[in-house]
């Protein structure tokens, strides 16, 4: 989840995006900072149950803390060890593939007797009260605290699991927060090898703004990689791909690219030096797979030379890692996330040209092959989330549906894939069936913070395609707010930032007679609900100013 992540412009993706990872990322960015350690809730509680069934579903070999997080906090300070947070969902198909290749390996298992291991569900209660105070909105997030419960580091996703333990060792080792070496770094000060690989590892897509500033990103991320030790290069070729993924970001927000000529041109010669480089590529397999198109979109023009060279030099790098496919270095969603850049690149070079029969075919050969082979359900659940991508990126969407239709009996969260099914039929122009997946998936899903978030999924796609059906808006609208009655911490994080966006979508919606009766009828329950709450709780407060104008507009997740 690296700031390089975007999501192409779709209609029900904006609402619930196609890409997981990508949606994580964007997530992240929105959350809340907090530095005070969670408060306990006795222990026997729902909370400790909950999140002891959710951890029992987990692969086994890892010890995870059957206590809340303030339980948990209080035996890494007895004992010395340092915490280990692994916040997740079930459906989440990038929490798979770290179950299918972090969590089931040896290397990660013997090492979590090294500290606290706690996982926290979103769905479990105060889950997402937790999340605020931890700062932490994009699933999965991992989080290593000292046993003072200071945080030290946010481990990335999307690494083999050699780094991913190197990683941890280091951070184990030193417990150096990363805020601290941060500081030290850009003050030009001297930082150990180790300093530089826990900054390039850092989890910047799940930041949150509690380390760096979003507004600090682009100029942050180039002096840090002008910075850093030749020795270390393939390592802090991160911190480069971060420095053009915060400038095409920035450069979308403003409309003007972030980079002057001068830069680009210096980003350009630079980028193809790093994509020539084997260890570069190892380091960055994730961005290469997500990056070209915002990258390559903010170094060079349309039909360009520059463009051409950019996309040669990315394809090429892309191949060799095809080539290392014998040899287990991708996952199975990787290998189709590759077949996915190749098609990107295509798009880049010739966008107004139909795809190459040769890479369609490559894809459909790809998504087969994996779909034979893949059995474990972790590992299952984020490779047919990367098919569906690929097949969306192909335009096979008529093989896409069969594939989805066949795995909504083998998946245990089938209401993550009637999304994608709710995705196709609205590209389509078929907007009821759109609307009934949508729906489907919305009844399916379980668990509090998860129901909420499809049912916005639900009600934000009546709003968009069938906005003059006010009964069906008043009635699914209602349901949804319900969800969040006899929940006190249900108006934090996740659940907080779609409940604003939803309420920015409802005002613009409901501006005429019979829609503002739903209005109406849509506040009155919230305020209902709002007066369970404690008067001095900070959810009240976002309760209250749900459907109130000038309480939230503008604030959307």
């Amino acid at each position: 989840m690296r700031a390089l992540l975007t999501v192409p412009a779709m209609r029900i993706s904006e609402i619930f995006p196609f890409l997981s990872l990508a949606m994580a990322m964007a997530l992240s960015a929105c959350g809340k900072q907090g530095d005070d350690v969670p408060k306990p809730e006795p222990a026997g509680t729902t909370m400790e149950s909950a999140q002891q069934a959710q951890a029992a579903a987990l692969p086994p070999g890892i010890d995870w803390f059957a206590g809340d997080a303030d339980a948990a906090f209080a035996a890494g300070k007895s004992s010395g060890k340092p915490i280990f947070l692994y916040w997740g969902a079930e459906w989440c198909p990038p929490c798979a593939q770290i179950k299918a290749t972090i969590f089931n390996r040896r290397e990660f298992q013997e090492r979590s007797r090294l500290f606290v291991p706690l996982y926290l569900d979103g769905d479990t209660p105060s889950a997402q009260r937790l999340g605020e105070q931890f700062g932490v909105i994009g699933y999965p997030t991992m989080i290593l605290f000292r046993p003072d419960g200071t945080e030290i580091t946010r481990l990335p996703g999307g690494v083999d699991v050699e780094r991913y333990t190197n990683i941890l060792d280091v951070a184990l080792a030193d417990a150096r927060p990363v805020a601290e070496i941060l500081a030290q770094a850009t003050r030009g000060e001297t930082i150990s090898a180790n300093d530089w690989r826990l900054l390039a590892y850092y989890s910047w897509g799940t930041d949150n703004g509690r380390v760096l500033a979003e507004d600090q990103r682009v100029v942050a991320f180039k002096t840090l990689f002008d910075a850093c030790p030749a020795s270390l290069r393939a390592d802090c070729a991160r911190l480069y791909f971060e420095y053009l993924g915060a400038a095409a970001l920035a450069s979308d927000r403003t409309g003007q690219s972030a980079l002057s000529t001068a830069e680009r041109t210096d980003a350009q010669e630079q980028l193809l030096d790093l994509l020539d480089e084997p260890a570069v590529q190892d380091a960055n397999i994730q961005n290469l797979l997500y990056g070209a198109e915002p990258v390559v979109g903010l170094l060079s023009v349309e039909q360009s030379a520059e463009r051409s060279e950019l996309i040669a030099a990315w394809a090429s790098a892309l191949t060799r890692l095809q080539a290392l496919d014998g040899n287990d270095a991708l996952s199975s969603a990787e290998q189709l996330n590759l077949v996915r850049a190749r098609l990107v690149l295509a798009r880049l070079q010739t966008p107004d040209d139909e795809l190459p029969a040769e890479l369609l075919d490559e894809a459909r050969s790809a998504i087969a092959r994996i779909d034979a082979s893949t059995t474990d359900p972790y590992e299952r659940q984020t490779a047919m989330n990367a098919a569906t991508n690929l097949y969306w990126e192909a335009g096979l969407d008529a093989e896409a549906r069969a594939m989805l239709q066949a795995e909504l009996a083998r998946s245990k969260s089938p209401y993550y894939f009637m999304l994608s099914l709710a995705e196709f039929a609205e590209r389509a122009g078929r907007e009821s069936e759109a609307l009934d997946w949508l729906a489907r998936a919305y009844e399916d899903a379980h668990g509090p913070a998860t129901r909420f978030q499809w049912g916005y999924s639900y009600l934000m796609g009546l709003l968009q395609m069938a906005p003059d059906d006010t009964r069906t808006i008043e009635r699914v609208g209602l349901e949804v707010i319900g969800e969040l009655d006899d929940s006190p911490d249900a108006f934090y994080q996740r659940t907080r930032l779609r409940l604003e966006s939803l309420n920015d979508k409802l005002l613009e919606w409901g501006q005429d007679g019979e829609r503002e009766k739903v209005i109406d009828a849509l506040r009155a329950r919230a305020g209902q609900i709002c007066l369970h709450l404690p008067e001095a709780d900070k959810g009240r407060k976002s309760c209250e100013q749900f459907l109130n104008p000038g309480g939230t507009t503008g604030r959307g997740a």
